[in-house]
């Protein structure tokens, strides 16, 4: 799959394509129909299927603080990749490229730089200098052919990634996963920690991440290591308030694991809240919640094996 990170890399010589532009972000039954179609279309027409996405994503670059990414760049490509699309254009978000005119992104990008013969986006689809774009702006073009995909509901909810994220926030996390197609996952290093699990016999891998995620409390998880070994385990993200903590830290609790993973790469994927994160008396008293949160767990593992 080619990758293609800014549009001075795209020559004359591309050839026409069929496209899709977005987010992108923790890929959904929504965004998946959007990229099936683009897929399908370039098949019946001899286009290259595309993806037009963003690195940063728009939120970020306006610091949006209730935005956090549902998926990494890494999982998010490998998706794309699964689906069946051949070209990814990941453009960098910046202030010059949100100040491009809708009508000048339809001329000089869609048609002049990357040859689009189809378009494919969702009915709420919105581009250019202060949004002012939209999919009846591109049926308007005849240089392209467009096709809008209505956009998906359950339970008078519209599936999105907006949707998404609130629902993780609440606890939601099988709902949540449910819309996705892979599981919604934090990726990080392992680093040293205070130790305080080992003393009260869950000894923890502390996973360094780049940012907070509005998501509190205690998660059954599948755990991978270095994109290799999987286990399952207990995390606790949020600010340990037992311990008065201030900053959000995400430790994780291996079952049945003892190795040194300091610096390894971690991939956690939460199946299941457990509880929220809950300010104890004492450390006899976390240790008690924290027997608990286990058994219930493992009966969970069985339940889904089972067993």
């Amino acid at each position: 799959m080619k990758i293609i990170k800014n549009l001075n890399e795209i020559k004359g010589d591309i050839k026409p394509c069929s496209i899709t532009i977005g987010n992108f972000d923790g890929i959904h039954e929504g965004h998946r129909e959007l990229i099936i179609n683009t897929v399908n279309l370039s098949k019946k027409h001899n286009l290259i299927p595309t993806v037009m996405s963003f690195d940063p994503f728009p939120e970020e670059y306006f610091d949006d603080p209730n935005f956090f990414r549902l998926m990494n760049h890494n999982d998010k490509i490998d998706a794309f990749n699964e689906l069946g699309i051949k070209q990814v254009i990941l453009l960098p978000f910046t202030k010059e490229f949100s100040q491009i005119e809708a009508e000048i992104f339809i001329s000089d990008i869609l048609i002049k730089k990357l040859k689009t013969k189809k378009i494919t986006v969702g009915e709420e689809f919105k581009f250019g200098y202060r949004r002012k774009g939209n999919w009846q702006l591109l049926n308007q073009n005849k240089n392209f052919s467009l096709s809008k995909i209505d956009i998906l509901s359950i339970a008078d909810n519209k599936i999105g990634s907006s949707y998404i994220r609130k629902l993780l926030i609440n606890g939601k996390v099988n709902q949540a996963n449910q819309l996705l197609i892979k599981p919604f996952t934090i990726s990080g290093v392992v680093v040293h920690g205070e130790k305080r699990g080992r003393k009260l016999g869950y000894p923890t891998a502390n996973i360094e991440i780049c940012k907070s995620h509005p998501i509190n409390g205690i998660f059954l998880v599948e755990v991978l290591i270095d994109n290799k070994d999987k286990h399952h385990g207990l995390a606790s993200i949020g600010n340990k308030p037992t311990f008065s903590g201030k900053s959000d830290v995400l430790e994780v609790f291996i079952f049945n694991f003892d190795s040194d993973i300091y610096k390894k790469d971690l991939k956690i994927y939460f199946i299941k809240k457990l509880r929220e994160q809950i300010k104890f008396k004492n450390e006899k008293d976390l240790k008690i919640q924290m027997n608990e949160d286990y058994k219930k767990a493992i009966k969970i593992l069985n339940e889904i094996n089972g067993l």
